[in-house]
């Protein structure tokens, strides 16, 4: 067998660390971070407990990474969504259509980081890291609708987020019994009505 090349050892390098943080996540979703072992994990993840001290210092360090990789995947998102003033509604939808896909390709994740944000110690850890996400989030949402000129932008970005934030609680849940193609597709209409209504009365 000729020795592995230094591509298919960092590509086995990523495999492995990407186990690790999957299956630290699922037991600290299921478990809690206080009743989850490095232990536990490392036979979650079918590797040896001294190799998960080869990629994460900690159990710390471990969920750290965690919700540091959740919470840029929001930034991300937001850094490549622009609204097009030219075409505000089209704008408006593609990013609907985005986030929806973004939840959709990966229920299963999604569903175990809201669990984690609902443990209480999880919370207290990241406490101020989450709020300022979340705060970002709204910002990014209401500068959306003041840039629409809709009336009480503030407001109608919170509603926005809310019921965003409760469909895809439901079908993360629910999954193949949620119609998250017709819900996707009915706040597409009521963003446009908004929008059409806001043109309509000037």
């Amino acid at each position: 067998m000729s020795p592995r090349t230094k591509l298919q050892i960092a590509q086995i390098r990523r495999e492995s660390k990407q186990q690790i943080l999957d299956a630290a996540l699922l037991l600290f979703a299921q478990n809690g971070f206080h009743h989850t072992s490095i232990s536990e994990i490392a036979r979650a993840a079918s590797i040896s407990k001294g190799l998960v001290y080869n990629y994460f210092e900690s159990k710390d360090d471990l969920l750290k990474q965690i919700v540091e990789t959740a919470l840029q995947t929001g930034d991300d998102f937001v850094a490549h969504h622009d609204l097009d003033i030219n075409d505000p509604l089209q704008s408006i939808h593609q990013t609907i259509d985005d986030v929806f896909l973004l939840v959709e390709q990966n229920p299963t994740y999604w569903k175990l980081i809201m669990s984690l944000s609902l443990k209480e110690d999880i919370m207290h850890r990241f406490k101020d890291q989450l709020e300022q996400q979340a705060q970002k989030n709204l910002l990014y949402l209401i500068d959306y609708f003041r840039r629409l000129k809709v009336p009480e932008p503030d407001n109608e970005a919170m509603l926005y987020a809310a019921a965003l934030d409760g469909i895809f609680l439901h079908y993360i849940y629910a999954q193949d019994h949620y119609p998250l193609l017709e819900m996707k597709n009915f706040v597409k209409r009521r963003i446009a009505s908004l929008f059409n209504k806001k043109k309509h009365n000037g």
